[in-house]
């Protein structure tokens, strides 16, 4: 029996090894409990990272933790694996109705809303002809997972169902998913309908920038007006454990403020939980889980466990204030150089929000940077400063054109600005005494850049005007007009001043002959 178990193992590990080789779904084996111990052994991609802190095993086939302000990939496990998402799809959905619709639109449901989803799938009983507002919509979809509602949403956005699943899978290659393909707004199965964790993970770092996400899946519960169909309220709860106590209030966490679970057959549980922890914005997404007697184990677990490993083992460092490489803000590298009417602040700044995420124990130092000139000459940005270490992405930074190129200087009587270079003391304490209220300072604005391209001008022009005259002296070209013309006036007239310098000693001369 024993020899039969092992057997057994031995050939699911080699089912689950093909489907993660291969990138593709593969339907739950016959033991669940069998095929979840196999998970859970599986390799940990970013525990093979030099230098990088070690993660936790998780039940989940897929996992990974990103901190969203810089896509730092903390935790890594087969995270570019293709997998059924289930519910998790509506983030997506959410987006789209973020960017595409205001709020307080009206959605009405239509027969294909209604009635095109499974019965027995995750709904609110909405009616054909329906009407609910956008936000009253993203509640229903984020709280109570609504495949009606993410339906209502789609075809208001896109006119059906097909079409949004297109703007879906556009929007996601927007955001650089290579490994999602939608087919609806809902998630549910079918299997042309898949994504990875990174690709979730992309697309959960997109939508948590929407404040009106924070707000709406942050709700614990929520109470759904009555509306032209139903005359009396409804109360949605938040299905995710860590944010509501709907169900079991073991795992409520008041660092996360968002996210969203799902589940069906195939796919298991997945579920996606972004959180704030250390001043970092972390998202977790796990894929593929087994669940198990004990409600929320081992899924909620699996994510307390990465939000934990994530927090204790890393933090956010500052670049502008450990930079020394590239040092701005001492005007060496990046300064003006104009020393002329004083001391002048350099036209590069750094962008004093840029940061990178590193394991606690390792140093600023041990980044690599590397610097990127841009060409977009209508941005402030002209370059950016990323960095990596041991060989992952941990955060870049912007180098800025300064917001004002004009430099202010002051000019004046040093006696003015300083009293006590004044000979006559006393008659400068009394005029300060009468006029220190008033007192004033005479700046004279000066435009470097202008400055620079009138000289450079000036420069550019003298270089052309030496090489003129020089060509012109070597190859004897008189360049004065007036020269010229008279040259050619005395060339044309040679022969005729000529001959009347003949005719006047021929004159002279028979005036003679005659006395």
């Amino acid at each position: 029996m024993i020899i039969l178990k092992k057997i057994k193992l031995v050939a699911l590990t080699s089912v689950l090894c093909l489907s993660t080789v291969f990138s593709t779904p593969v339907i739950a084996a016959e033991d669940p409990a069998v095929e979840s111990e196999i998970r859970y052994n599986m390799e940990i991609q970013s525990n093979t990272w030099e230098n990088w802190p070690t993660g936790p095993q998780v039940y989940a086939e897929a996992a990974i933790v990103m901190e969203a302000g810089t896509g730092t990939i903390l935790y890594s496990k087969n995270i570019d694996q293709q997998m059924y998402p289930a519910s998790i799809t509506k983030l997506m959905t959410v987006l789209l109705a973020l960017e595409h619709l205001n709020m307080d639109e009206e959605v009405t449901f239509s027969h294909n809303a209604v009635f095109s989803i499974d019965y027995n799938s995750s709904h609110i009983a909405r009616d054909e002809g329906e009407i609910l507002t956008v936000e009253e919509c993203l509640y229903a979809i984020l709280l109570e997972s609504a495949n009606e509602c993410s339906n209502a949403i789609a075809e208001h956005i896109s006119g059906s169902t097909e079409a949004f699943a297109e703007l879906m899978n556009q929007r996601a290659a927007e955001l650089g998913c290579t490994n999602t393909h939608f087919v609806n707004p809902h998630g549910l199965p079918d299997e042309n309908h898949y994504t990875s964790s990174r690709d979730m993970a992309l697309i959960a770092q997109e939508v948590i920038k929407h404040e009106k996400f924070r707000q709406i899946s942050g709700t614990p519960r929520y109470t759904l007006r009555a509306t032209n169909k139903k005359s009396e309220e409804l109360l949605m709860n938040n299905h995710h454990y860590m944010i509501s106590s709907y169900k079991t209030s073991r795992y409520l966490d008041n660092t996360v403020f968002g996210g969203k679970n799902g589940y069906t057959t195939v796919a298991l549980n997945t579920l996606v939980t972004c959180a704030t922890r250390n001043g970092m914005d972390l998202i977790v997404v796990t894929m593929k889980t087994q669940g198990s007697a004990e409600r929320g184990v081992p899924v909620y677990t699996d994510t307390a466990n990465l939000l934990n490993y994530a927090s204790e083992n890393f933090h956010k460092v500052n670049i502008s204030e450990n930079e020394e490489n590239f040092t701005i803000g001492q005007g060496e590298l990046f300064d003006t150089g104009t020393s002329i009417f004083g001391t002048t602040a350099p036209t590069i700044d750094m962008d004093p929000e840029g940061y990178v995420v590193l394991p606690v124990n390792a140093d600023f130092a041990d980044a690599s940077p590397q610097l990127d000139f841009l060409d977009d000459s209508d941005s402030s940005i002209i370059a950016t400063l990323s960095y990596t270490y041991a060989g992952q992405s941990i955060g870049s930074t912007s180098l800025l054109l300064s917001k004002s190129d004009i430099q202010e200087f002051e000019f004046g009587n040093p006696e003015e600005q300083d009293p006590s270079l004044s000979t006559d003391s006393e008659e400068n304490s009394g005029d300060e005494a009468s006029s220190s209220s008033g007192t004033e300072v005479h700046l004279i604005r000066i435009n470097l850049r202008t400055v620079g391209i009138v000289i450079g001008s000036i420069l550019l022009l003298s270089a052309v005007l030496f090489f003129i005259w020089k060509t012109a002296r070597d190859h004897d070209i008189e360049l004065n007009p007036v020269k010229r013309w008279k040259n050619r006036m005395e060339k044309k007239n040679a022969f005729g001043i000529q001959n009347r310098r003949h005719y006047k000693s021929w004159k002279r001369r028979n005036n003679r002959k005659w006395f």
